[in-house]
């Protein structure tokens, strides 16, 4: 049977990308339906490697590769982000010979949250990243808690934890943990706060309830943190990040220079981990920062145009995830002169059919008052709601344009009635078709 799985994988897969779609998944899925346990028979190398949370997985995934490829590492991974379980499948099987050995020194998989113990029955990780866990996709994730508690019966004593320690929902899971444990977080910077309005999750103490102080956020619940009556909260790093400047892109890990392959507070944190783990599995620093270092990395999140010499970046907002659009958001604001915004989405999600719209209510929209903001255009289905949302924000209703039909409409409006460089935040879904707008129009990327 496994050797059946694994040719009925490789096979619905080839397939599946001859009719030009994706293939990540089909195969995984099949071999599944043949062989429940197929991938408790497959051979893996020393270094299973799981990277999980409610956002930065991708980008610390996609720069972890990187690194240790660079450094003579054979790396096996999940490139195009397919994470749930079947994907989970069809990397394993793919990349694996017809006697059942992975082809590769690493396996590095990105894990979603919410099926990680799925993707996890057969097999045991060696090293787990947690990132962050964070209000994301409630109608499929539930609360934070729901997924901290689905994270925590994934790990085992056998791993060798590596945790983002500014956030008190993933250091908790460290109470309990016997096995290795490594700790990074970030220093205070020009994006941390006395106060968060984004606080929802994570205030309590895991330990005995009493409510958490804050020296400073960095946003939501993630800072620097302790209980007044038990003494436990964020305790110094293993890895720090520290004399951040996000606007010029640099910072310092454990005293050397770093640079980040965007201007964004969360580039520090997937730098940081990505770091932490390349050096709990023996890589030197320098060669380490080698890669970090190299200009020609620039993570999937950032896409710059050139429209009509203005400066287009798409930004790969996460839909229903007040924290991941809020550092969309931040970026924005902080970048200079007059800028237009675009914003919208047809779907919630792409993994489930309800289109619950709560989340537009946690993000902080009344950034986008902004002095700089020159107009902010509404796309999308759901660009009425929007609306609603803005007009509560209290933005002035003539900055706000609205486009009925993108093919036609949006380039028209964005050059004769808006001014400054433009920003979209939109879902995944959305930047595809704005791509293919501006390919049609002849714009390249910058």
């Amino acid at each position: 049977m496994k050797l059946l799985s694994i040719f009925l994988c490789k096979v619905a897969t080839r397939l599946a990308k001859f009719m030009r779609r994706d293939g990540s998944v089909i195969g995984g899925f099949v071999a599944l339906k043949i062989s429940p346990n197929v991938l408790s028979k497959i051979k893996l190398p020393k270094y299973v490697i799981g990277v999980t949370g409610s956002s930065g997985k991708g980008s610390t995934t996609e720069l972890v590769a990187r690194i240790l490829s660079e450094n003579g590492f054979k790396v096996i991974y999940n490139r195009n982000g397919s994470n749930v379980t079947s994907a989970i499948a069809s990397l394993i099987l793919n990349n694996s010979t017809w006697n059942g050995k992975l082809k590769g020194d690493v396996l590095l998989m990105e894990l979603d949250e919410r099926h990680s113990g799925n993707s996890l029955k057969f097999f045991d990780l060696s090293h787990l990243v947690i990132t962050n866990i964070t209000r994301d996709q409630p109608p499929r994730n539930a609360h934070p808690e729901f997924i901290q508690r689905v994270i925590k019966n994934i790990i085992k004593d056998s791993t060798h934890l590596i945790i983002n320690v500014d956030d008190p929902l993933v250091n908790a899971l460290a109470i309990d943990h016997k096995g290795k444990l490594s700790t990074y977080g970030i220093d205070k910077n020009n994006y941390s706060t006395k106060s968060s309005l984004n606080n929802l999750d994570g205030s309590y103490c895991p330990k005995c309830n009493t409510k958490l102080r804050y020296t400073y956020y960095n946003y939501g619940h993630i800072g620097s943190y302790s209980c007044p009556k038990c003494k436990w909260g964020r305790s110094k790093p293993d890895y720090l990040a520290h004399n951040i400047n996000v606007v010029k892109g640099t910072i310092f890990l454990n005293k050397q220079r770093c640079n980040l392959p965007s201007n964004f507070l969360y580039s520090v944190y997937f730098v940081t981990a990505s770091y932490a783990l390349a050096s709990e599995l023996g890589l030197s620093s320098d060669s380490i920062l080698n890669v970090i270092n190299d200009e020609s990395f620039k993570p999937k999140r950032l896409n710059i145009y050139n429209f009509d010499n203005r400066l287009w970046q798409m930004l790969a907002s996460k839909n229903e995830n007040n924290l991941s659009y809020k550092q969309s958001l931040d970026f924005i604001i902080n970048e200079p002169g007059k800028k237009t915004v675009i914003l919208g989405f047809d779907n919630s999600s792409r993994r489930y059919s309800e289109n619950d719209i709560s989340w537009i209510w946690d993000i902080d929209f009344e950034d986008l008052t902004h002095k700089s903001i020159d107009k902010i255009v509404l796309v999308g289905r759901f660009k009425y709601d929007m609306l609603t949302r803005m007009e509560y924000a209290g933005i002035d209703r003539s900055k706000i344009l609205l486009i009925e039909n993108l093919t036609d409409d949006l380039l028209p409006v964005l050059r004769s009635k808006t001014k400054g460089n433009i920003y979209s935040c939109v879902c995944f879904d959305k930047e595809i078709e704005l791509k293919s707008i501006l390919k049609k129009d002849g714009e390249r990327n910058a």
